[in-house]
């Protein structure tokens, strides 16, 4: 029977994107909805306005931890059965898993992810080891037929991440089933991996677990004491090593935010919420890890630096070294950088830290650091690119410059080749910046000036990084 009343195609059309568009909305509202009733990710949320995307991953990270430590392992919480039952479904939540992993590590990265390009270090292999020795561990307990371990394994051999074209699996996707008693044996970073991808099936532990049910002052501690000392007793030497103090101040400030959160989500009173704040860990204190590098050292770095084979290559670690040494830049600083940051007539850089806090860092023009970022900038400015500013960037075996950002991983790389090349001791990039600060106290700067350089929030923090304490009271000696 012929419709009467045909219907208009763009009328459809429209009706049919407005859905869309309501469904992504009801969806951003849920999950708004959600946030605000976890307190926990309603804290972590909160870290990108005071804080830097590091903050953010490690509050998520340790928050993670402790949860699961509640919890228990996640993958015990999994009916592998029902997945291996369903392997065309399990190999594309093992997809979908990985590219959400890849597209995390991109945003913590500040990068723009594109699937366009190769996918690196997310550790596929360990992954799929560790649901092959599932998949052996059922056969063996005889809840799965030989023929599916086989099935298994013919698609891990062909397992290619770069074909998958289908609609990505959220994370949540598969429902938790009650606690099993699994015995895999699997490498450490198999059983990272098999616990990661569990999370992803039924969502990670601090979207799982009951925070309000914790948030009570003599509970909370209790567990964050037994937790503390788990790690403890769980380490594996001859000698048990005490918890860093600043492991417990971390975790003690992440929990009372939590505790904030809940409070403003009215979930606890003010009065437990007082009363987590009254909590009190055994306090203590460590030596700053941070190792001083001397301007004679910084030379050798700098000469070894500069006989690279690749000499594109070369200038640019000489500017990043000399730029970390002078100026006394965080890892994310430097890599954040652009070139129009830079302002080598007025000798200054303009420096977005930590809480999307800017400050400006003079710079000598009589300096090492000069004459190092004029030799980069030569370079840089001759292979200028308005759409991609950074102002150190990849560069390949040709000595070409392939405008890629660097990453915080990649300035670690090359202080770990120091070593490598000659230099007689392992340095980390933070080195460069607790030296800056010695070197600074060294030369009568009051610590209130030499905080302000530093982009430090507080005194405290700057008192830290002094290694005063360690080389000059070498000829501080009480005699009569």
């Amino acid at each position: 029977m012929q419709n009467k009343f045909p219907v208009d195609p763009k009328a459809a059309s429209l009706r049919t994107t407005s859905l869309r568009q309501q469904t992504q909305l009801a969806e951003r509202i849920n999950h708004i909805n959600y946030a605000s009733t976890n307190p926990a990710l309603s804290y972590v949320y909160s870290l990108s306005s005071t804080d830097t995307t590091g903050g953010q991953a490690n509050a998520l990270y340790t928050l993670e931890r402790f949860a699961r430590y509640v919890l228990g392992n996640s993958f015990q919480l999994i009916d592998w059965f029902e997945l291996f039952n369903n392997q065309e479904k399990l190999i594309d939540a093992v997809k979908s898993f990985l590219i959400a992993r890849a597209k995390q590590k991109a945003k913590m990265k500040n990068h723009y992810f594109s699937a366009n390009e190769p996918i690196k270090n997310l550790q596929i292999k360990p992954l799929l080891n560790a649901l092959l020795n599932v998949a052996e561990f059922l056969r063996d307990t005889q809840s799965l037929p030989a023929s599916r371990v086989v099935e298994f394994k013919d698609r891990v051999a062909v397992f290619d991440l770069s074909r998958f074209n289908k609609t990505m699996i959220e994370s949540g996707w598969f429902q938790p089933s009650s606690p099993k008693h699994y015995s895999f044996e699997l490498s450490k970073q198999s059983e990272v991996m098999l616990e990661a991808f569990s999370c992803f099936c039924i969502r990670s532990c601090v979207e799982r677990f009951d925070w309000s049910s914790i948030l009570y002052a003599p509970i909370l501690q209790s567990t964050m004491q037994s937790f503390l000392s788990d790690r403890i007793d769980n380490q594996i030497c001859d000698r048990k090593k005490a918890y860093a103090p600043a492991t417990a101040d971390n975790l003690l400030r992440m929990l009372r935010g939590v505790a904030q959160h809940a409070w403003l989500a009215e979930l606890i009173s003010v009065e437990t919420l007082e009363r987590i704040k009254a909590i009190k860990l055994p306090r203590g204190s460590r030596q700053s890890s941070g190792r001083y590098l001397s301007y004679n050292e910084l030379d050798h770095i700098s000469a070894i630096t500069l006989t690279q084979k690749n000499k594109t290559k070369a200038l640019r670690d000489n500017a990043i070294f000399w730029l970390m040494y002078e100026a006394g830049l965080r890892r994310a600083e430097v890599v954040n950088i652009n070139t129009y940051d830079i302002d080598m007539d007025r000798c200054q850089l303009r420096v977005v830290g930590k809480g999307n806090k800017e400050r400006y860092v003079p710079f000598s023009r009589n300096s090492d650091l000069y004459n190092a970022m004029e030799k980069w900038l030569a370079i840089r400015q001759q292979n200028f690119n308005p759409n991609l500013p950074a102002l150190f960037c990849t560069i390949n075996r040709y000595q070409t410059l392939t405008y890629m950002r660097l990453t915080t991983q990649t300035l670690n790389d090359l202080c770990k080749k120091l070593n490598i090349l000659g230099f007689s001791r392992v340095v980390s990039p933070h080195d460069f910046r607790h030296s800056v600060a010695t070197n600074l106290l060294r030369s009568g700067y009051d610590l209130l000036l030499v905080s302000k350089f530093m982009g430090h929030s507080s005194i405290t923090t700057t008192q830290r990084y002094d290694r005063r304490t360690d080389d000059d009271l070498k000829g501080v000696i009480p005699s009569r």
